[in-house]
């Protein structure tokens, strides 16, 4: 662990490495502050005066000696391009990182990249300060200083700017943790997944198809920024057994243990607002939790600091994301917000430390999901980063639908609508920090934003190459409320199955069956495609936006479309979509005297593994007189759930039995033999008694 207000020596590295170090030679022509997201040196001017007075009063009137300052600085320690390639030189992005930042064309070394130059921050550090974080991104470090010393580090020439920093706005009082429910609620299924009391915040951003086409978050990884989490519940358990937990970090007694630490000054409820969000994003256990995105990896960041004694401050944010954006984060949920010394005024995407982190997040391909504040109804009640650009901030609704009281409202300083979108935010299910297996409801747009940035997730997975904000522009446009926006709901509750369709989507009208199987696909877009290129898997393609294709041959195939739109081509992958069956069933003849009880085989031939099985079979019509007694599972079929009788007509002898694999089981390999044993008897006076020769048919 390190010492207490030490800066931690964060990892970087975590997986193989992309080295990037050839960098074209560009000259600087001015001294001008440049783009930060650039491959290339910025030079900022010192702004003049380096303190504002405002600035200057308020620090100076603060009850705290020291005072928290961010010290912002001219450079980092080159002003050409040389000095900037000697500099990416050593610098390095991981894997994750690179394929992330490719999205939006910055997968190489930029400027945000580079360490801040060493020795501006220790000739800040002679003059009494101490060291509290250093961001690249922003080229400055954060200070504990007397008011007294503000002059002197002023008049340092590599100095361009001196600002408070921002403390915790205190947002999350709204939020109410009822007792746990007596009784587990009944069951809501929908398919195979059992939501239990989750089914209603997850149907209202309708969560519940993309998890039916097989979305969980699989690939995508989330950073959650938090008050720390218990590790240990039950509704996380599946994450750290599967290894989806990649990285985690406390960023306030800097370490790697996200859980409590009473031995270091936690108390008893640190951990429960974090528990709360990680499992309404990203839980998981059949029955009791579902998070949008319960099949992704995660990111655990310790941000908040609940002591009273111990101010919540933007620095720690700020470190949190570039760290998580150096480990390859895809998405970040935040339910923390920041206001202190910031006004109205400040709030306009451009002032507030954490919103220019957020929106840079943003460029550099993470989409960044925040709570609005619970500061409402008033217009402009919102908090940052919330006033951020290419973000999602989020609004909270209750389960009809109607915006909470408390929900902040927009619209930011410079006249953008904010929320973007809202999610269920009041009486939301999530697992509680009060033991390993209990849970409860509660209420914020803390509880709203991660059920809106594990839908996002979905949207990545489906989508992988989208930039946030073309994703940001899928989520929008269809929400409920995308026809007449406004600073109270935004855009509306989120629909992420119709965010999904958005781009382009395959829809079929049937997507299994024996060969030849014949499909018609209709493709499906709001960006008014103009071309429209169809794989269907088998070699063959068509070049109209509803095709029918038919399948000759068994096998699993996976369908892509491309479309051509505005905003370029986009492709959309449907993975073994269609399973066209090379199979057959067939009955194995058997013999049995009249009046006595025979045991019909029915066999299979599969050629694709199967989780269900439909045999219709006809045991009337024959000269025997067969009466239907009994089934059970055949050799190959053990593991199946017990045979299902889906239609039986005694008159007719004709009789359907439905056979499924178990939730989670791999069903019926590929092969052939016994899936199914009927049990008839023949009628006694059948042929005068003598032995004969049985062979019921599938009909």
């Amino acid at each position: 662990m390190s010492r207490a207000g030490e800066t931690p020596a964060l990892p970087i590295i975590v997986t193989a490495v992309l080295v990037y170090a050839a960098v074209a030679l560009l000259p600087v022509s001015s001294a001008a502050a440049g783009d930060p997201l650039a491959p290339e040196p910025v030079v900022v001017p010192r702004h003049s005066p380096v303190l504002s007075p405002a600035d200057r009063r308020f620090l100076q009137t603060s009850e705290r000696d020291p005072v928290p300052v961010w010290v912002f600085f001219t450079d980092k320690g080159f002003r050409d391009q040389r000095g900037f390639m000697q500099a990416a030189a050593s610098v390095r992005l991981t894997e994750r990182a690179a394929r992330r930042r490719a999205r939006v064309g910055k997968d190489r070394i930029l400027f945000v990249d580079l360490p801040v130059h060493s020795p501006y921050v220790e000739a800040v550090a002679a003059l009494g300060a101490h060291r509290r974080r250093t961001s690249r991104w922003l080229n400055a470090a954060s200070f504990d200083i007397s008011p007294a010393k503000l002059d002197a580090i002023a008049a340092l020439p590599f100095v361009a700017r001196i600002k408070p920093v921002a403390g915790y706005s205190g947002h999350r009082d709204i939020e109410e943790i009822p007792p746990p429910p007596e009784r587990s609620p009944a069951p809501a299924t929908v398919g195979e997944f059992n939501y239990g009391p989750s089914l209603p915040q997850l149907s209202q951003i309708r969560v519940p198809p993309m998890h039916l086409r097989g979305y969980s978050g699989k690939g995508v990884t989330l950073a959650i920024f938090d008050t720390g989490f218990r590790k240990s519940h039950e509704a996380f358990a599946a994450a750290w057994a599967e290894g989806r937990v990649l990285a985690e970090y406390d960023f306030i007694f800097n370490d790697s243990n996200t859980a409590n630490e009473p031995a270091d000054g936690d108390i008893p409820s640190q951990w429960n607002h974090g528990t709360l969000i990680w499992s309404v994003t990203g839980g998981l256990l059949d029955g009791r939790i579902y998070g949008p995105a319960y099949g992704a990896n995660f990111i655990l960041c310790k941000t908040e600091d609940l002591r009273s004694e111990t101010p919540v401050e933007e620095d720690n944010w700020v470190a949190a994301l570039e760290w998580v954006d150096s480990l390859g984060a895809d998405v970040v949920t935040s339910s923390l917000g920041y206001i202190d010394w910031y006004v109205y005024d400040s709030l306009d995407g451009l002032t507030a430390i954490t919103s220019k982190a957020a929106s840079m997040a943003a460029d550099l391909g993470i989409v960044v999901c925040n709570a609005m504040g619970n500061y409402g109804p008033s217009p402009g009640s919102l908090i940052a980063p919330a006033d951020a650009f290419d973000i999602l901030a989020v609004g909270a609704v209750d389960g009809n639908g109607n915006i909470a009281g408390f929900s902040s409202r927009g619209p930011t300083f410079d006249g953008r609508i904010k929320p973007e979108v809202c999610a269920r935010g009041v009486g939301t299910w999530a697992a509680s920090a009060s033991g390993d297996t209990n849970y409860t409801t509660a209420s914020g747009t803390s509880l709203s934003t991660p059920l809106v940035a594990g839908a996002v997730c979905l949207l990545l997975e489906a989508n992988p190459n989208f930039p946030p904000r073309i994703l940001r522009r899928s989520v929008l446009e269809t929400a409920t409320n995308a026809a007449s926006p406004d600073n109270t709901y935004g855009w509306g509750i989120m629909d992420t199955y119709a965010a999904l369709q958005w781009a382009a989507d395959i829809e079929a009208d049937t997507t299994q069956g024996p060969v030849p199987l014949t499909v018609q696909f209709t493709g499906v877009s709001r960006l008014n495609p103009t071309s429209w290129f169809w794989r269907f898997g088998d070699g063959s393609i068509a070049f109209e936006q509803n095709p029918i294709h038919t399948y000759v041959e068994p096998g699993a195939y996976s369908v892509t479309l491309t479309v051509d739109t505005d905003l370029g081509p986009v492709t959309v992958t449907r993975e073994n979509l269609i399973l066209a069956f090379g199979d057959t069933l067939w009955v194995a003849d058997d013999s049995a005297y009249a009046g006595h009880q025979v045991r019909i085989s029915v066999q299979a031939h599969n050629s694709q593994s199967l989780t269900s099985l439909t045999v219709p079979l006809q045991l009337g019509g024959t000269p025997f007189g067969l009466h239907f007694d009994s089934v059970t599972l055949g050799d190959r079929t053990r593991n199946f759930d017990p045979v299902r009788i889906t239609g039986a007509d005694a008159v007719s002898g004709r009789y359907g039995f439905l056979l499924e694999a178990p939730p989670g089981d791999s069903g019926l390999p590929p092969g052939r033999g016994e899936v199914l044993r009927v049990w008839a008897t023949i009628e006694a006076s059948a042929l005068g008694g003598e032995t004969t020769l049985v062979s019921p048919t599938i009909i």
